[in-house]
């Protein structure tokens, strides 16, 4: 009966239709007793704080309720009306009206609230800032066949930081065919088509795109720009291509020749003009569009000018005021912020994204007379070693990877490759010359052995330098006009990196 009369008096009260009389019989239930039943009034018992334990990532929130637990067996939520404190609020902080906490710093803290004299508690740790998103970026690229383009990967963590984690990154290239060599993240492009390149990190993966743009023709040049015949005698001429992915090909037989004066002299197609008659006349190449011009002067005697002698066979390439040099560049250096490149031996370009680490005794230069002289001094190396004969003289190109090769002068129409070990054994000068690109696959090896040495050793393509990761490589390399790259983690003991364009660098150790 008393259950029944408490439930009346609740229902009437909820429903406001007791007298005014008995209004007070509505209230005051949590001490004395009913003035309309005459029971007991429920009294507060405890409050309890849920959850009891959590654990958030640094930089995030967790939402507390607290429930006020009655005598009766009644609970209601009073998280929006209990005091809320945390013990450390340097761990963490609680919102005082509300119960949601958010993380400072790692470590743990008591949560408590209170409400009408009672108190409740939880524990709240705090871990670290946990990885949120990954990013690539640029988020798309275009480049040419044989260009390299660095992408960067980016964490975000709970704690709003961001981290660059490319070397810690596996990147991937989901059409290889098109795209490649995505080793920490510098792509390059192979041939026309597109790729996704992947990062993945920290259970995180992140996309770009990449596209490898079809090469065009940008120009042609025709060798020599001028030159001076006797009547009756011939004069050959070279065309070059040039492309837009700054690769070159010689085009002579498919040149179309004229010449302006066909009473001064003559062309063939193969490009080989003879002299007519005394004076002067244009010689003119014409490929795919494109058009180059020679003068070429015809007189009754010309006098051969005395040619200088190229050095002996013996000698090494001399490389003048640019031996002092370890990494050269005409143009600019690329060099990865927060990296370990230490460089032994000056250092010189006029453009520096961040200046490498020298040992000390060097200098990097930027500007000045000795910068200049050391730029125009390459130029004389790369002709020194242009001018050696060949003691291997080959069309195409070669992967020197596994062979064993005595000192000589190497020359190749194409490319020279190094995949694995290429052994250079015994005493003497050894000068490889290509005209295209000299590539070195990564964890690949350059080996000195029985008296050959890197101060003997010259490379001089005349297009791109790739050096793969974690290569070992030895001798001076000589670009005229072309960029060189040297791979994450590759040494050069006992060598340089001189270029008239761009050398790009990342973690590398360099000494001259």
């Amino acid at each position: 009966m008393n259950t029944f009369k408490r439930y009346t008096k609740l229902l009437f009260c909820s429903a406001g239709l007791l007298g005014a009389a008995l209004v007070a019989g509505c209230g005051g239930g949590d001490q004395g007793r009913d003035p309309i039943l005459g029971l007991p009034a429920a009294s507060l018992v405890n409050i309890a704080v849920t959850p009891a334990t959590a654990t958030i990532a640094l930089g995030t929130t967790q939402q507390f309720v607290a429930t006020a637990v009655y005598s009766d067996g009644s609970a209601q939520d009073v998280s929006t009306k209990a005091a809320w404190s945390s013990a450390t609020p340097a761990v963490a902080t609680v919102t005082a009206a509300s119960g949601n906490a958010t993380a400072v710093s790692q470590g743990s803290t008591v949560i408590s609230a209170s409400f009408n004299g009672k108190t409740g508690a939880a524990t709240l740790t705090v871990a670290p800032a946990s990885l949120m998103s990954l990013a690539i970026t640029p988020p798309a690229v275009t480049l040419f066949a044989g260009e390299t383009r660095q992408l960067t990967a980016t964490a975000s963590y709970s704690d709003g930081t961001t981290v660059d984690v490319t070397t810690r990154s596996q990147f991937s290239s989901a059409n290889t065919a098109a795209v490649g060599s995505t080793v920490g993240g510098l792509v390059t492009g192979v041939a026309a088509g597109s790729s996704i390149i992947s990062a993945a990190f920290g259970g995180k993966i992140a996309t770009s795109t990449a596209d490898t743009a079809a090469a065009t023709l940008s120009g042609i040049s025709i060798s020599p720009a001028s030159a001076t015949i006797s009547v009756g005698a011939k004069q050959n001429y070279t065309v070059t291509a040039r492309y837009s992915d700054n690769s070159t090909a010689i085009v002579t037989a498919s040149a179309t020749w004229t010449s302006s004066v066909t009473g001064i002299a003559t062309v063939l197609n193969t490009g080989v003009a003879t002299g007519v008659a005394v004076g002067t006349t244009t010689i003119t190449a014409t490929f795919n569009g494109q058009s180059a011009n020679a003068a070429l002067t015809v007189a009754a005697i010309v006098q051969p000018e005395p040619q200088p002698q190229p050095p002996p066979a013996s000698a090494a390439v001399n490389l003048r005021s640019a031996a002092d040099f370890a990494v050269l560049a005409g143009t600019s250096i690329t060099n990865n912020a927060g990296g370990t490149t230490l460089i032994t031996g000056n250092v010189g370009a006029p453009s520096q994204t961040t200046d490498p680490v020298l040992a000390a005794g060097f200098t990097n230069y930027k500007s000045g007379a000795i910068l200049a002289n050391a730029l125009a001094d390459l130029q004389l190396a790369i002709t020194d070693a242009n001018s050696r004969t060949c003691d291997v003289s080959s069309a195409s190109g070669i992967d020197l990877g596994g062979l064993v090769l005595s000192p000589g002068v190497y020359c190749y129409a194409g490319a020279i490759n190094i995949t694995g070990t290429l052994k250079l054994n015994g005493p003497g000068v050894y000068i490889f010359r290509t005209a295209m690109t000299l590539n070195a696959t990564a964890n690949s090896i350059v080996e000195l052995t029985n008296g050959a040495s890197a101060s003997n050793l010259t490379w001089v393509p005349v297009g791109p330098t790739t050096l793969g990761a974690n290569s070992v490589f030895k001798g001076s390399i000589l670009g005229q006009a072309a960029a060189i790259t040297v791979g994450d983690n590759t040494t050069l003991q006992n060598g340089r990196v001189l270029t008239a364009a761009a050398v790009t660098l990342r973690n590398n150790k360099i000494t001259k």
